[in-house]
């Protein structure tokens, strides 16, 4: 029988109970578990809730959500409660912190960057049914078939032209529902949308039309470099043709002939005596 030893644990810290080790970017389901009332660091008021992702891989992950009991704050809370399929009047209410444990929400996921390097942190609580729309995009259709012939055409009907620009706009939207929230929540912000609590299809719809207003307004200032591209020629060509038209010096009017005087009768003379 081994020997006891004798060890100091007065000093060893609890366990935090938290595993926030690296998963991969975007939505994942989660499990709400837990609600624990306390204070931040600087003393504000805090609900912390234990979510935990309900993917067999990732069961023994366990993510702090802090929603600070403050204004600029609530809306975290907030989020998370109509997650869960609560409501949040725009009064001041009562709410119950136990209200969204035991409930399942879609969380999204994003890496932490510099001395948290290698774990992941919950940007965002939403509705389960956000997932769904995940799954409900469309594959592309491979079957269809193109006509060799269509090059040879002299001639492009117009209305061909505009439904080629609807297939395109198509194509796009289909590639950007292949992106994750958390890719489509970047590509935003460097948009500067506010994506703030929006659904992935109506962020796809803003991205979609905010890079249309980007395209329209580069193709007007082309037309714009274009129209006054030929101002400048046209006054260029009105210069030229001003300068070879020289002005013929106007004629000089014919001098007349000097009148000449009539010739005078030839006088005689008389002899006086």
């Amino acid at each position: 029988m081994a020997k006891k030893i004798r060890l100091d644990f007065s000093k060893v810290e609890e366990r935090s109970g938290w595993n926030t080790k690296e998963i991969p970017e975007g939505l994942h389901e989660m499990k709400v578990v837990a609600a624990e009332v306390g204070e931040a660091k600087d003393g504000t008021d805090m609900i912390t809730y234990a979510l935990v992702p309900t993917s067999p891989k990732y069961k023994t992950r366990r993510f702090p959500y802090y929603c600070k009991l403050q204004q600029n704050q609530l809306w975290k809370l907030r989020d998370l409660i109509v997650a869960t399929g609560g409501t949040v009047p725009k009064k001041v209410t009562n709410i119950d912190p136990d209200l969204p444990v035991g409930k399942l929400i879609a969380a999204e996921v994003s890496d932490e960057t510099g001395q948290y390097a290698g774990r992941s942190t919950v940007d965002g609580t939403y509705g389960i049914d956000i997932l769904d729309d995940d799954n409900d995009g469309e594959e592309p259709d491979d079957d269809e078939e193109y006509d060799d012939e269509a090059d040879e055409a002299d001639e492009v009907d117009e209305d061909e032209v505009d439904d080629e620009d609807e297939e395109d706009e198509e194509d796009e939207e289909e590639d950007l529902s292949g992106l994750t929230i958390g890719e489509l929540r970047k590509r935003a912000k460097g948009l500067g949308i506010d994506h703030a609590g929006v659904k992935k299809d109506d962020l796809i719809e803003l991205i979609l039309e905010e890079e249309a207003d980007g395209e329209e307004e580069d193709d007007d200032e082309d037309d714009l470099d274009d129209e006054d591209l030929d101002d400048e020629e046209l006054e260029d060509e009105e210069f030229e043709d001003d300068e070879d038209e020289e002005e013929e010096p106007p004629a000089k009017p014919a001098r007349k002939a000097p009148a000449r005087k009539p010739a005078s009768a030839p006088t005689r003379r008389v002899k006086r005596r």
